[in-house]
C-alpha cells in the first residue's frame, strides 16, 4: 500500500513539472512568433508597431516627488528675507510685505505660499502663480495680534524649483496715552457731566476704551478703571474705591460697572448700555474687585457721640 501511494506522489510531481516546461516553452515560441511576424512586415508597418509600444508604456507617466529642495538664491532675489515690524497694543493688526524678483531664464511657479501659524494670512494672486524671467511680485502678509510682547513668524513659499522659507518679528509696543492740558481736561469733565458716556466716543476713547481691548480681571482694571480712580490727577467727583464708606459686594461692583450711576461721572460700561465691555469682561472685573477692595463699614466714635450728648 506504501508503495502505490509513493508511485502516485511520484506520478503527479512529474505531470506538474512537465505542465510547467510547457508554459515557459509556449511563452517561448509565442514571443519568437511575435517577433517573426513583426519583422515580416513592411517597414512602415514594424515602425508604427514600435511607436505604439512605445507610447503605451508611457501612458501612466511616474508622479512626481514633492518639491523638499531648498529655492537656490539665484533664481528669485527677494528685498529681505527677514522683516521687523512694530504696533502699538491694542491695534487688531500688523502688516508688512515681501517682494521677489525672477532673475533666472526660466519660469517659476508658485503653488503654495503656507504662513506658520492661524493667526496669519497671505495675499497674493491665485495659486499656482507663474512668474516669467524678469518678472516681479509682492506677497502681502497680515499679523493678528495682541499682548504686549514680539512675536517670530515665517511663512514658507513653495516652487517647482524649491522651497523659501521667510521669517519677520512683530513688535508689540505699550499703548501710548495722549497727553491732556488742564484746559483739554477741565472741557472733558464739562462734556462727561452733560453725557457720562462721552467718554467712549472721539478722542475720550483713547484712553478709556483703547488700553482696555481684549483684557479682563486685573489688566482690564488697570487699563479701564485706574486712569481715573487711581489717577495722579483724579478729581473730587471721581471717588477713591480703596475709601469708600458704603458696604460692597459682587453685587454692588457688578451694577456700578454694568450701569454707572445716573447723574455723575460714572458711565456705564455695559455693551447694552452703549458701554465697551461685553458680559465677561464685566464678570471678571466683578470679581477682582471683590477679592482687591474688602467691603467695610465706618460706624460711628461711641465716645465722640458721647462728648456730643453731654450738657
Amino acid at each position: 500500500m506504501a508503495t502505490t501511494l509513493d508511485f502516485q506522489l511520484v506520478k503527479t510531481a512529474g505531470i506538474r513539472q512537465t505542465s510547467s516546461r510547457m508554459k515557459r516553452s509556449c511563452g517561448f515560441l509565442f514571443s519568437v512568433a511575435l517577433g517573426m511576424l513583426i519583422y515580416a512586415q513592411p517597414p512602415t508597418a514594424r515602425a508604427q508597431v514600435a511607436q505604439t509600444i512605445n507610447v503605451t508604456s508611457h501612458l501612466t507617466p511616474t508622479p512626481r516627488p514633492p518639491m523638499t529642495a531648498a529655492l537656490a538664491t539665484n533664481i528669485l532675489v527677494w528685498d529681505a528675507e527677514t522683516k521687523t515690524i512694530e504696533v502699538h497694543e491694542g491695534e487688531p493688526q500688523g502688516h508688512l510685505a515681501f517682494t521677489f524678483t525672477n532673475v533666472s531664464t526660466n519660469n517659476v511657479v508658485i503653488s503654495n505660499v503656507h504662513p506658520g501659524c492661524g493667526c496669519t494670512t497671505a495675499q497674493l494672486p491665485p495659486l499656482p502663480w507663474t512668474n516669467a524671467p524678469g518678472a516681479t511680485g509682492r506677497i502681502g502678509v497680515t499679523i493678528n495680534v495682541h499682548g504686549t510682547a514680539t512675536l517670530f513668524k515665517n511663512l514658507t513659499v513653495t516652487t517647482d524649483k524649491g522651497i523659501k522659507t521667510l521669517t519677520f518679528y512683530v513688535h508689540i509696543l505699550p499703548l501710548v496715552l495722549p497727553i491732556r492740558t488742564e484746559n483739554e481736561r477741565a472741557n472733558d469733565i464739562k462734556i462727561a457731566q452733560t453725557n457720562r458716556q462721552a467718554i467712549f466716543q472721539a478722542q475720550c476713547a483713547l484712553c478709556h476704551v483703547k488700553p482696555g481691548d481684549g483684557k479682563y480681571g486685573k489688566s482690564l482694571y488697570d487699563a479701564d478703571c485706574a486712569i481715573c480712580h487711581e489717577g495722579a490727577h483724579r478729581i473730587a467727583q471721581v471717588p477713591d474705591l480703596h475709601a469708600l464708606t458704603v458696604p460692597t459686594n459682587a453685587e454692588f461692583w457688578r451694577n456700578w460697572i454694568a450701569h454707572g450711576k445716573p447723574g455723575s461721572l460714572m458711565p456705564a460700561f455695559a455693551a447694552t448700555d452703549g458701554g465697551p465691555l461685553n458680559d465677561l469682561q464685566i464678570s471678571t472685573l466683578t470679581q477682582y474687585l471683590s477679592g482687591a477692595i474688602q467691603s467695610r463699614i465706618i460706624l460711628p466714635n461711641p465716645a465722640a457721640g458721647a462728648t456730643a450728648n453731654k450738657p
